[in-house]
C-alpha cells in the first residue's frame, strides 16, 4: 500500500516496513483537484489559530498507550531552494514521519506536514486519491467526520479502512490551515488490539493530532 501523508519537497521518500510509503502525497502527489462540493465538514470548534502558526511534533508517547519506536524522520523546507507549492498549500514548511507501538503489538504510523494551508479539503482529497496499492482497496471508503479541531473551525478529518493481504488498517487524514497528517492503526498479526471502527479511529486521531500540534517555534521532538 502506498499511503499519502504529508510531504511534497522531500527529496527521498521514507518507506516504513514493506508496504507503507509515508512521505509524498498529502502535500503534492494529487491531481490538484479541489475538495468535492458539499463534502466539507467544518469542525464545531470555535477557536482559530492564525494560518501557518502551528507545526507538528513527535512526542515520546501519544494518547492510547502509544510509544515512539525510534526517532521521527523530520524534514524542514529550505527557503534557499524554493519549489512549487503542493496542492492546497500557500507555503510548505516541513514534514515528519513517525512510528509508534503499543504493548499489545499494535502499530501506528503517522505522516504529517505543516505550513500555511490555503485549502484543507484539497489537501485531504489529494492524499486520499494518492493512497493506492496493487493488492488492496478501501474496504471502508474514506468519509468526512467532524474534525473538532481546537485550532481551526474549518479543519477537515476523514476516516476509512484499507484492506490488503487480509489485513484491515483503519486510516484517517486531517488538515487545517497550519497542519496536515495521516494516521494508520495496524493491529498485530494476532489481532490485538482489535481493528478500530471509524468512530473510534476518528476519536484517536483527534487526540493524536492535538497532542502533536505546537506553535511553530517548538522543536519537532517536543
Amino acid at each position: 500500500m502506498m499511503l499519502g501523508v504529508g510531504v511534497r519537497g522531500v527529496k527521498a521518500a521514507s518507506v516504513v516496513g514493506t508496504s507503507v510509503l509515508l512521505v509524498g502525497a498529502l502535500a503534492g502527489c494529487g491531481d490538484g483537484s479541489r475538495s468535492p462540493a458539499g463534502a466539507s465538514a467544518a469542525s464545531s470548534s470555535s477557536a482559530s489559530a492564525a494560518p501557518g502558526s502551528l507545526r507538528l511534533t513527535a512526542p515520546d508517547s501519544l494518547p492510547g498507550g502509544y510509544r515512539a519506536k525510534g526517532p521521527a524522520d523530520v524534514r524542514e523546507s529550505d527557503p534557499a531552494s524554493p519549489q512549487p507549492q503542493p496542492t492546497g498549500y500557500k507555503s510548505f514548511d516541513g514534514a515528519l514521519v513517525a512510528r509508534y507501538t503499543t504493548d499489545t503489538g499494535g502499530v501506528m504510523m503517522i505522516g504529517g506536514a505543516w505550513g500555511t494551508v490555503s485549502d484543507p479539503g484539497a489537501v485531504v482529497a489529494s492524499a486520499v486519491a494518492a493512497t493506492q496499492g496493487p493488492r488492496g482497496n478501501w474496504s471502508v471508503p474514506q468519509s468526512d467526520v467532524d474534525a473538532l479541531d481546537p485550532h481551526d473551525p474549518h479543519g477537515r478529518l476523514t476516516c476509512g479502512a484499507w484492506t490488503e493481504s487480509l489485513l484491515t488498517t483503519p486510516m484517517c487524514f486531517w488538515a487545517d490551515h497550519s497542519t496536515a497528517g495521516s494516521v494508520s492503526f495496524t493491529p498485530s498479526p494476532q489481532g490485538s488490539p482489535a481493528t478500530l471502527d471509524q468512530t473510534t479511529a476518528a476519536e484517536h486521531t483527534r487526540r493524536i493530532r492535538d497532542a502533536m500540534t505546537a506553535p511553530t517555534g517548538v522543536g519537532a521532538d517536543h
